[in-house]
């Protein structure tokens, strides 16, 4: 399992690579938009083995309307950023009348619980991922703010994996994920901040046009690698409600889609709150 876990693993980071260094931003935002729909759908089904079945198609066209929208509207599309404001209650009033004229009816509490949980987990964070490709100041985009993201967050999964082989003894939610210890969180947050600061090093602390200090680096590696621990545990507790060990078969080693996704999603909308909102330096 370890073997295919670092193969697949490594393949991840090459293909994270090759899109920074040579892929145009359409490119890597095409790309986003086909590894929503992957998510959306994995997550339907997550959904339905846990006795919630989504509106599948239904959500898989709102979450590509939520990813457009976040797209057009962060490139400077008047229209679409308005219509970004309005994909909340746009998705509450498309969901509930997919339901309310089926013939059958004895499952739409159900359908709605699977439909809304589907959309708020994938269509309301992912989105954040495009926003941050799309964040870049003084005509830079923003890929190497989101490949420092990435790769913090992702660090802090190997060195938690490592750091709890090694030394982990103390059981951090056994009911949830009986191999996740507190000595190796502490060991993959400690990681995410070291490599927080050497990325800022090695940009000279200038990333996508915008400056950083070395208590940014620290802030944001202990601030990515927490959320991105959190965004493990959580979907741990949804493949437990669903008695699912993967979330899908993509990834030989890794599971799917959503298990390299997981701590990415609820971490990096935090790297994009705190970089849209000019708390650099504070």
């Amino acid at each position: 399992m370890l073997k295919y876990r670092v193969i697949t693993g490594g393949l991840f980071l090459t293909l994270v690579a090759v899109l920074y260094i040579w892929a145009p931003v359409w490119v890597v935002g095409l790309f986003l938009l086909g590894l929503s729909a992957l998510a959306l759908l994995e997550m339907v089904d997550l959904v339905k083995s846990a006795g919630y079945p989504a509106l599948k198609w239904t959500c898989l066209g709102l979450t590509l309307l939520w990813m457009w929208s976040a797209w057009s509207a962060e490139s400077g599309m008047e229209p679409w950023n308005q219509l970004r404001a309005l994909m909340p209650v746009i998705s509450v009033w498309v969901v509930c009348l997919g339901c309310l004229f089926r013939s059958d009816q004895s499952k739409s509490l159900e359908k709605l619980t699977g439909s809304f949980v589907s959309l708020a987990y994938i269509a309301g964070l992912l989105p954040y991922i495009m926003m941050i490709l799309l964040l870049g100041l003084d005509g830079e985009d923003g890929r190497s703010l989101l490949l420092y993201g990435v790769l913090v967050i992702k660090f802090t999964d190997m060195g938690a994996y490592f750091v709890g082989t090694a030394i982990g003894k103390h059981k951090m939610i056994p009911t949830i994920s009986p191999a996740k210890t507190w000595e190796g969180v502490i060991g993959g947050v400690l990681v995410a901040m070291a490599v927080s600061v050497l990325i800022m090093w090695l940009y000279t602390f200038e990333l996508s046009g915008y400056s950083f200090r070395l208590t940014d680096a620290l802030f944001l590696g202990f601030g990515l690698a927490v959320l991105g621990v959190v965004g493990d545990l959580v979907e741990s507790m949804l493949k437990r409600s669903a008695k699912l060990k993967d979330s899908g078969n993509w990834l030989k080693g890794m599971g799917g889609i959503l298990d390299v996704l997981d701590s990415l999603l609820f971490a990096l909308p935090f790297l994009y709150i705190y970089v849209h909102s000019g708390w650099m330096g504070l």
